[in-house]
């Protein structure tokens, strides 16, 4: 025999099941919501690092540079400007493609993260 005849009605049997299951389901999505958020913050941090890192070398060699072109110019200032400049237009670079190189990876990195099945 099934627990409903013990119980004797069927229909608080089905109503337990599936308050069972609407519990397990909720648990599941916040399980699932703590990984991807353990995923993002542990990526944030990779990045974050690897970023520091890539902004302060960029900005030792870009003194590097400016130096070395002061003293190929004559003119520390000179160097300096022509460094700065060389960085503004990278800078204006990136900003124009920002979608292209930025946007659309964090969406689709987003996608995968929360909705790939495993």
């Amino acid at each position: 025999m099934d627990d409903n005849s013990k119980t004797g009605n069927p229909v608080e049997g089905l109503a337990e099941s599936v308050l069972e299951y609407i519990s397990m389901r909720f648990d599941q999505a916040k399980l699932k919501g703590v990984e991807g958020l353990s995923v993002f913050f542990s990526r944030f941090a990779a990045v974050s690092l690897v970023l520091l890192l890539v902004t302060v070398t960029a900005q030792f060699i870009g003194l590097a540079i400016g130096y070395r072109l002061g003293e190929m110019l004559g003119s520390t200032a000179l160097g300096f400007a022509i460094t700065g400049a060389f960085f503004l237009l990278l800078a204006i670079i990136l900003y124009l493609l920002r979608k292209r190189l930025f946007v659309n990876s964090f969406v689709m990195f987003f996608v995968k993260l929360f909705f790939e099945e495993k």
